[in-house]
């Protein structure tokens, strides 16, 4: 398989990956977000935070995985344009 045809069918699952990951996320916490996060809405709550806190986790090392996938792509035409999308990314 080609190098730039295996980047792109990685980076596009994992595009995919936070896209989903993100949506999934604030319709688990739901209503959560509207109230203001005191000690009893965190306690009634504690399986949907927890399971929001870990989906943001995986949010977080898709999307910077995105960075690292394209940075030999990007490398070959500009590297300061490569590093500065992987620092945006971080």
């Amino acid at each position: 398989m080609d190098s730039y045809r295996k980047t792109a069918i990685i980076v596009g699952v994992l595009f995919i990956i936070a896209t989903v990951i993100a949506i999934l996320t604030i319709a688990i916490l739901g209503s959560t977000l509207e109230t203001p996060l005191a000690h009893t809405v965190i306690s009634e709550n504690e399986y949907q935070i927890g399971l929001a806190a870990l989906f943001w986790i995986i949010l977080a090392i898709s999307v910077t995985a995105i960075g690292f996938m394209m940075y030999p792509t990007l490398k070959k035409y500009n590297k300061s344009l490569a590093l500065g999308y992987i620092s945006f990314r971080l």
